[in-house]
């Protein structure tokens, strides 16, 4: 009984997670010049893109494509301007040979944004 419970109450977090992504959220994005900057991030209605905008201009990353999903602030581009305060809510998306390094501003959009994926 416990564990239908617990997997229900999963299902329904995730769930909430995707649709708070839906909506959209401000993540901080470190890019690989610069210094890391907060940019709106939402996720397209059919749930396969990532949608972001960065300099008045949308970017896109569909989700197929992402190979990994790396917790804390483990890349290069994270070690540039590093903070140890936020690993907890720190996460890198691994495509290709490039990767979308991001920090959410609370630990409630870190797990949405990491769940979602």
């Amino acid at each position: 009984m416990a564990n239908l419970q617990r997997s229900s109450l999963g299902e329904r977090d995730v769930e909430q997670a995707i649709t708070a992504v839906k909506r959209g959220a401000y993540l901080l994005k470190y890019g690989r010049r610069g210094k890391p900057k907060f940019c709106p991030f939402r996720l397209s209605n059919d749930e396969t893109v990532l949608i972001w905008y960065a300099n008045k201009e949308e970017k896109q990353l569909r989700l197929i494509h992402v190979s990994r999903i790396i917790p804390g602030q483990r890349t290069a581009i994270f070690q540039r301007y590093p903070r140890p305060e936020k690993e907890y809510q720190s996460f890198s998306l691994i495509y290709g040979n490039r990767s979308l390094d991001l920090v959410g501003r609370l630990r409630s959009y870190f797990k949405a944004s990491l769940f979602s994926l």
